[in-house]
């Protein structure tokens, strides 16, 4: 996972375990996603709020099974609390994570790599075995793209910081085995034939 010390996180937040039991039993984890994008300039606000539906593809560094996905897996040397969806680079979505972000990057296309930061609110609604439960998490999102393992930019170093620090190790023995690109083509690999022609 490169050579950055990741110092161990608390215990798992006590919210995961119930997080993943309900929307495990959901027919499709869908979740509605929402960004900011920049308003017209003769807007009142600075920017406008822009929501869709989206599907919960598991949380980071734990990659559910699919016995169709070829792509080489990950070993479960990490576990983490953050939600992990998949996207086109050409979704409107993706420039919003970058436009709205604090972090400045140091690309002249930075929305065509990774980086971001954007803040979003995603939200579940649970209605299934009467479970009537809504789950709201807020935070800011990142993008993993495919220049997550080979390019130095502010967006890469930003993502490896960000995300990394909330990456919690299960397995120690296992840490150097794991990669960044591996996770991010075997989230790719999970998805339908018909959804891999959107590249994430």
């Amino acid at each position: 996972m490169s050579s950055a010390y990741l110092p161990p996180l608390p215990q798992p937040a006590p919210w995961r375990k119930l997080f993943l039991e309900h929307v495990n039993k959901m027919p499709s984890p869908e979740f509605v996603l929402s960004t900011l994008a920049a308003a017209s300039p003769d807007s009142t606000s600075p920017y406008v709020p822009r929501a869709r539906h989206c599907i919960l593809r598991g949380l980071w560094a734990e990659l559910p099974e699919n016995e169709h996905n070829k792509a080489q897996r990950n070993p479960r040397a990490y576990e983490s609390e953050l939600p992990t969806f998949t996207t086109d680079v050409r979704m409107e979505k993706v420039g919003q994570l970058f436009e709205s972000s604090v972090v400045h990057a140091d690309s002249d296309n930075p929305s065509h790599g990774s980086g971001g930061g954007g803040p979003v609110e995603a939200v579940w609604w649970v209605k299934v075995e009467n479970i009537m439960t809504q789950w709201r998490v807020k935070g800011t999102a990142f993008v993993v793209a495919p220049d997550i393992d080979s390019a130095t930019h502010t967006g890469v170093r930003t993502v490896k910081s960000e995300i990394g620090s909330r990456m919690r190790v299960i397995d120690e023995s296992k840490t150097d085995e794991w990669t960044w690109k591996r996770e991010m083509d075997g989230h790719f690999g999970n998805l339908s034939p018909g959804m891999r022609g959107m590249r994430p």
